[in-house]
């Protein structure tokens, strides 16, 4: 079987500011701590799933500046390939402005930059390669309509894929019969199918949405709730391990590279969500994004520690 993963997605250099409190409109607040680091979702969801075990591949833009030789060097670092990577000499690497405060919530401001130059042309170039993958994830920090030219691509080709709708915004009919596996929080998925969600009911509707209209797996997260997952068989609650969030930064595309590297090692998609849930949950103990995301002899021990 294939283990290959592949991202197709945004990276963004994150620039994090953390301090007691978020600021309101209008207020400026002093905050303690300043860092940089490696980011996007797309990208964030590659690095997880390397670290999860599975073989990696990311494909994007970056910008001809040092943002982009610093992400280029992060992925050599991990072990991630990068050959189908374009640099974009006509505009700046993706930024993005997280605020975190001392309960681990953040809010989050981003300028895409070359990730919105991601064209047909990318997605061509790369179909080949991506052959030997057993999923290639998606999100919508990209041209929506390259993300959906996309899908449409690799579907075709009869590769599985996931699409993770953030940030949120509606999307065509037509396109979620493309989808193998989608996964929204439970705000993206209000906006994607207008049914507000707050349990696992209307998790439940919410999923039955998107299957009538051809996902073949709906992924409903529900925050420290768990996650709803939704097939023709039924809905099933996953319940996230309790721990202490110091950071909730990047939890869903941890949640989302995890569970790829799960399924492309073999595991049902059950226990994808399992190992995914306790990646996840072990992430917002730690500040940071990449930083955060847990290794995978760590994400096994605690699973094994939780099992007792």
């Amino acid at each position: 079987m294939a283990q290959t993963v592949t991202v197709i997605g945004s990276y963004n250099v994150g620039l994090f500011l953390n301090g007691k409190i978020l600021p309101q409109p209008g207020e400026t607040i002093i905050a303690d701590k300043f860092y940089e680091s490696g980011g996007g979702k797309g990208s964030n969801q590659a690095v997880a799933a390397s670290k999860m075990g599975a073989k990696a591949r990311f494909i994007g833009r970056v910008g001809g500046d040092n943002y982009g030789k610093d992400a280029f060097a992060m992925y050599d670092r991990l072990g991630i390939c990068r050959d189908l990577i374009a640099v974009d000499n006509t505009i700046h690497t993706g930024i993005s402005v997280i605020l975190v405060d001392e309960n681990g919530q953040n809010l989050i401001s981003v300028v895409p930059g070359a990730n919105y130059n991601l064209s047909k042309a990318d997605i061509d170039a790369s179909l080949e390669a991506m052959r030997d993958s057993e999923i290639v994830g998606f999100q919508l920090e990209n041209n929506p309509e390259i993300v959906a030219y996309g899908l449409e691509k690799v579907s075709g080709m009869g590769v599985k894929t996931l699409l993770d709708p953030a940030p949120a915004s509606p999307l065509p009919e037509k396109l979620y019969q493309h989808i193998y596996c989608i996964k929204p929080n439970e705000h993206e998925a209000k906006v994607l199918t207008g049914i507000h969600v707050d349990g696992f009911d209307s998790a439940c509707e919410a999923g039955k949405w998107f299957l009538d209209r051809g996902v073949k797996v709906a992924i409903i997260t529900l925050g420290e709730l768990g996650a709803v997952l939704v097939t023709k068989d039924g809905g099933k609650l996953f319940k996230t391990p309790k721990v202490t969030a110091v950071d909730t930064t990047g939890a869903g595309d941890c949640f989302s590279g995890a569970l790829m590297a799960g399924l492309a090692k073999g595991q049902s998609i059950e226990d994808a969500i399992i190992f995914a849930n306790h990646a996840a949950a072990l992430s917002v103990t730690k500040c940071g994004v990449i930083e955060s995301i847990p290794s995978l002899e760590e994400v096994e021990a605690f699973m094994k520690e939780a099992s007792k």
